[in-house]
């Protein structure tokens, strides 16, 4: 029975391996050559999540402090910031004007309107044992949650990593969207949905890797390498309106957190 359940465990690690690997990409190097890079001010050590605001500035959150940093990439600095809430672990953040979204580790997510400042606060069917590390809008009506822990609803146990899709108009109405495949240190660190050219981006850190999915089926398009030595930390990604790549890193004890520039040719 004991070689069986090893032989078993095996071939699952082999299926796996090879469902990531036919995805794997050939050009390795991609993402390893930004056409732009910031080094961040420590007020953004702890760079979490990001969403692009305007021609000129993402907004930011920083895992522990309830604030939506506002950093220009011309001026290369914060240029403003709205305060929602208390320290915590902010993972998340994504916006459709007027509102901002921004999500914790445990699912709470919070709707700050950013006219008034008014903050609501809804907590999804998620916990800490769900792990919530990204978030972004999929359309005018819904948000992707990516979870890095269990890949069930409130933190039970799945064979997969989830992605689920959360109405906002009402938020207990959340389906699973999209999966990843469970095991080699797959874990999801944030995402982004292209509506352009219909894919969806999933970075994970603990694999060092950037899936892009094809939104419709959800199978895996191709699967890119974040080598460590630009990569260290990547915690957030997103798109600006002409298509350029933004993905954070944030800070470690021998690299400041960093913002990095890439694009697509096509």
């Amino acid at each position: 029975m004991k070689i069986a359940k090893h032989l078993s465990i095996i071939f699952l690690m082999t299926i796996c391996a090879s469902f990531i690997s036919c995805a794997q990409n050939t050009d390795t190097s991609f993402f390893t050559s930004p056409q732009k890079k910031w080094i961040l001010p420590s007020k953004l050590d702890e760079i979490s999540g990001l969403t692009w605001y305007d021609k000129n500035t993402i907004a930011c959150v920083n895992d522990e402090k309830g604030n939506i940093y506002f950093y220009n990439i011309e001026e290369k600095e914060v240029t403003n910031k709205i305060n929602f809430g208390k320290d915590g672990d902010y993972e998340g953040i994504t916006y459709e004007k007027p509102f901002f979204y921004v999500i914790n580790s445990k699912g709470k997510l919070y709707i700050i309107n950013e006219k008034t400042e008014e903050v609501e606060k809804v907590q999804l069917p998620f916990t800490s044992e769900n792990d919530v590390e990204g978030l972004c809008m999929f359309d005018k009506k819904h948000l992707l949650v990516a979870l890095k822990g269990k890949g069930g609803l409130n933190g039970k146990k799945a064979d997969y990593k989830g992605i689920y899709k959360v109405e906002i108009a009402q938020p207990d109405n959340i389906k699973l969207a999209y999966t990843l495949p469970k095991g080699l240190r797959v874990s999801p660190s944030g995402i982004y949905f292209d509506k352009k050219h219909k894919e969806v981006y999933i970075l994970s850190h603990r694999s060092s890797q950037l899936f892009l999915l094809d939104s419709e089926s959800g199978n895996i398009k191709e699967t890119f390498a974040l080598p460590k030595k630009i990569h260290a930390q990547p915690e957030g990604i997103c798109l600006s309106n002409d298509g350029r790549i933004f993905i954070s890193n944030e800070r470690g004890s021998q690299y400041n957190a960093k913002l990095y520039q890439f694009q697509f040719n096509r």
